[in-house]
């Protein structure tokens, strides 16, 4: 049987508090109850506890100030605050103090099975996550690439196998999975650390730009050559030269790269001088490079030099696996750039995450990520934060006619009955989804005189009776 999670209830009214703990016991949780703020805490200070649940009012030491001082025990720990509908703003600023969210009395007990199973979920990956980036930290030093599938084992493997050495490496794979990170760790724990990491980017460069991009030029070279500049190989000198998009080179530049390449020499656009250099190339291409040597848009023999160790990278969507290591990761990263308190992913926006084909591969995914975090103004990303390529079609596509001058009432008679449509009649998720509560919801559908499109999933007995609030 699958564990689930350890709740601390928190509720200075004995009956409410024994009710609600039998519930939870029932649906298979593992209960603990605290009838004042103090015994709470002093149960937290003995056990541990995946989520809690805490009633707004209390006598001597309320809601607020207890979520505070669990905030400094336990800055990670998800609060539910149960509060009486018409106290609503109060369960805004126990949200505020710190909360995760709230739930209105009495007691849906549908609506508090769904919510709990939600931050349990949350919390689960949150520690998986922790536990592989853990894991991966002991296995390896490489910050900069993430993964766990075993394709990503097998490149950490060879990155750390080839870094001390001086071959030349070449790295396959399509726009934005990472090639130039893979070229960083190589340079960054091999001997030349220390020494400059130069990059240059080789598509879209006219040869006489690209050849004074490599190889410097001598001031008076040619028209607009004001002063003598140096190019990538003095810059790189003793250091890590990486070439994106090699495949793109003509073969006149293919030509002076392949003597640098052999001897370690060359001369500057315009100059006389031969120049000697100590620098490590690894280049990296989205063609595949015997397919252009057949072809005859590549030197063979350039090929050959370049191809000593080749690396192949994944596309993201042949690795799904690791994107929510991925997406943690850059939701750790740029949380804390905008200052922003964001726990995770709910399990609806990491499935969508894990089912999208990315054609951007992961510098697609980290700015979706990115995306997120700026729009996310509580502390669990949602679909909506998303990407609307992202979502289902039937999720960003219009789905009402809206004739101008209708009245405001058969508006959000429409737009409520069509969200409950969308979700399934899931009242919760489309009270989430309007920004509304989901009492407002069932209070509409019964004054409107229709049945509730979740009034048959609810069995009696699954509502939470008035003497437990």
């Amino acid at each position: 049987m699958a564990h689930k999670a350890k709740i601390l209830v928190v509720d200075d009214d004995k009956n409410s508090l024994s009710g609600l703990l039998r519930l939870l016991q029932q649906e298979g949780y593992e209960a603990s109850g605290a009838i004042s703020a103090y015994e709470a805490l002093a149960l937290m200070d003995n056990q541990s506890f995946d989520i809690v649940l805490t009633d707004m009012k209390m006598p001597r030491l309320g809601a607020i100030p207890l979520i505070e001082e669990i905030r400094r025990k336990d800055d990670g720990i998800p609060i539910v605050v149960m509060t009486a509908y018409s106290s609503i703003e109060n369960a805004v600023a126990a949200i505020k103090s710190g909360a995760e969210d709230y739930l209105p009395k009495p007691l849906n007990l549908t609506e508090l099975k769904e919510k709990l199973e939600r931050i349990w979920e949350r919390r689960k990956l949150r520690r998986h996550t922790e536990e592989l980036r853990e894991k991966l930290a002991e296995e390896q030093p490489f910050s900069e690439l993430v993964g766990n599938t075993s394709e990503m084992q097998r490149i950490l493997k060879t990155v750390r196998d080839v870094a001390p050495s001086m071959a030349t490496v070449i790295i396959y794979g399509e726009t934005g999975v990472g090639k130039e990170l893979v070229a960083q760790a190589i340079h960054r724990y091999s001997h030349r650390k220390d020494k400059p990491f130069v990059v240059l980017h080789c598509a879209a460069l006219a040869d006489g730009v690209l050849e004074s991009e490599l190889f410097g030029h001598e001031k008076g070279s040619f028209t607009g050559a004001l002063y003598t500049r140096k190019g990538r190989f003095e810059l790189a000198h003793g250091g890590t030269l990486f070439l994106d998009e090699v495949a793109e080179m003509s073969h006149s530049v293919q030509v002076k790269l392949l003597r640098v390449v052999e001897a370690g020499r060359f001369e500057r656009v315009g100059g006389e001088e031969t120049r000697q250099v100590d620098v490590r190339l690894i280049a990296a291409t989205n063609k595949e490079l015997e397919e252009q040597v057949a072809q005859g848009k590549f030197r063979e023999d350039l090929y050959y030099r370049l191809n000593v160790i080749r690396i192949n990278l994944p596309p993201l969507r042949d690795r799904r696996a690791d994107i929510p290591l991925l997406a943690d990761y850059f939701l750790i990263h740029y949380a804390r750039r905008n200052n922003k308190n964001i726990q995770g992913f709910s399990p609806q926006a990491l499935r969508l995450l894990q089912e999208y084909h990315w054609p951007g591969n992961v510098r697609e995914l980290e700015n979706t990520i990115e995306r997120a975090v700026v729009l996310c103004k509580k502390g669990i990303i949602e679909p909506e934060h998303l990407s609307s390529n992202i979502l289902p079609k039937d999720k960003v596509q219009p789905f009402m006619q809206v004739r101008l001058g209708s009245p405001i009432k058969d508006v959000e008679k429409e737009l409520i009955l069509k969200t409950l449509e969308l979700t399934g009649g899931n009242k919760t998720e489309a009270a989430k989804l309007l920004g509304i509560s989901t009492r407002k919801i069932e209070y509409k559908v019964k004054e409107w005189g229709l049945e509730d499109p979740s009034a048959q999933k609810l069995p009696p007995e699954e509502r939470i009776s008035e003497k437990f609030s």
